[in-house]
């Protein structure tokens, strides 16, 4: 067994990201230069047990070239020959090549990379591909859409915060005789740090609409990064799916925060974003509103049950024929008993789904999940609005999933970190 195969062995059983396969060109500036930081980048990786892969296009002695630069010899290093089919850079092959030396699932890899046909090499494979800015003599394509980095260090910051922290997960649950999973990632009381002094919680983001800035980032930005990673990480964001966002209770509207944020975050994996895939006909309570009534003892007549979201609820009938055989991706703020993501699973299931998953940042009532089942005989058309539906259409069954408390603690410090460096540039 060679040394690489020996790191996969050990390697395997966790779920983090394991190694980070880098192309030449983000390495070395011309033969026996390194880009500035690439050295440190290089330590650090191997100081966090994190295998390095050296890609590039030619055969070259890997393990000469970067002694002449200083730099250590990559774990495993990689060429067009050695890909099977000698595939040109673009071709997910080569990161599917890279996992099986290394015996390590593709979503414990990571690749830098420098060009477009890196950024495909990446999302061809379901791979988290970040952007080496710091090879200035390289331009990002327009069409790109991706994480990157300003310098070899900021390749680190994202993989300590987002990349190599087990998923951990507020509530989670897996129905397979459903074909559905759901992940919330954080209970909803957490107060995170804003500044010195000053926290904000997940409602001021993604119920009240505000933009909180912590240190240079965007609040939403980090909680929705951790979000899309832990899901990654966990196995349950699988390449190829279809994002949408569960419509908010007007008509044509869905969550801004979730939608701007994923707008640009469905190439994370190679996914497809479609903003109009789930659609809301007509007006419904706004459960939020609602839920914080009736917390404060208030009387409501508002019909919050599934119900209601039959009613309201329906797949963009531009949509038949594309979501069969497919996996759905439903982001929603937040969830309690689960009404909303059950009506989203009615609806892609009879559209012939192949699996649904939801995922929410916020989940309310710790461990309690209902699922909602049509009851025999009730059949739905998922491109029509069911007026037809009420609750009593539905069998419902209670469902005790894994709760926690998520990555606050993790969360918490990542922001902290933010601040800090926000602080030391001022």
């Amino acid at each position: 067994m060679t040394m690489a195969q020996q790191l996969g062995a050990a390697m395997d059983e966790t779920s983090t990201v394991r190694a980070v396969a880098i192309d030449y060109k983000a390495v070395l500036r011309s033969p026996g230069r390194a880009h500035d930081g690439v050295a440190d980048f290089l330590q650090w990786l191997h100081d966090h047990d994190i295998a390095f892969v050296l890609l590039t296009s030619d055969s070259i002695d890997a393990e000469a070239t970067l002694r002449a630069a200083g730099l250590p010899a990559p774990a495993l290093h990689l060429c067009r020959d050695d890909i099977p089919g000698r595939p040109a850079r673009g071709s997910g092959a080569w990161l599917l090549s890279v996992a099986d030396h290394l015996k390590l699932r593709t979503n414990q890899l990571a690749m830098v990379g420098t060009s477009e046909w890196d950024w495909r090499t990446g999302i061809n494979a379901g791979v988290v591909y970040i952007h080496a800015r710091w090879a200035n003599h390289v331009r990002d394509n327009k069409n790109m859409r991706t994480l990157s980095a300003d310098e070899p260090a900021g390749v680190g910051e994202l993989l300590e915060h987002f990349l190599l922290d087990e998923p951990r997960w507020a509530f989670s649950h897996d129905d397979d005789a459903r074909s559905f999973k759901i992940r919330s990632l954080l209970p909803p009381n957490v107060r995170f740090p804003q500044a010195p002094g000053r926290t904000f919680e997940l409602q001021d983001v993604f119920t009240r609409g505000r933009t909180i800035t912590v240190g240079s980032q965007d609040a939403r930005d980090i909680l929705m990064l951790r979000l899309l990673s832990s899901a990654y990480l966990d196995g349950t964001l699988p390449h190829r799916s279809l994002f949408c966002v569960y419509p908010s209770s007007s008509p044509g509207q869905v969550s801004q925060q979730l939608a701007g944020f994923l707008t640009k975050a469905k190439v994370m994996v190679g996914s497809y974003y479609r903003e109009d895939l789930l659609e809301r006909t007509g007006q419904a309570p706004d459960t939020s509103l609602e839920r914080w009534r009736r917390s404060r003892g208030e009387a409501s007549t508002a019909d919050i049950s599934i119900g209601a979201q039959a009613r309201t609820v329906r797949i963009n009938p531009k949509y038949k024929g594309k979501v069969k055989g497919k996996t759905v991706v439903v982001f929603d703020d937040f969830t309690t008993e689960g009404k909303s993501i059950e009506w989203a699973r009615t609806l892609l299931t009879s559209a012939k789904a192949e699996q649904v998953i939801a995922l929410t940042i916020g989940k309310y009532g710790a461990s309690r999940h209902t699922a909602y089942q049509l009851r025999p005989g009730t059949t739905v058309d998922p491109f029509q609005v069911s007026y037809h539906l009420a609750a009593t259409n539905f069998v419902t069954t209670s469902v005790t999933g894994a709760a926690g408390p998520g990555p606050d603690d993790a969360l918490k410090a990542t922001m902290s970190h933010f601040i800090a460096a926000a602080q030391s540039t001022d």
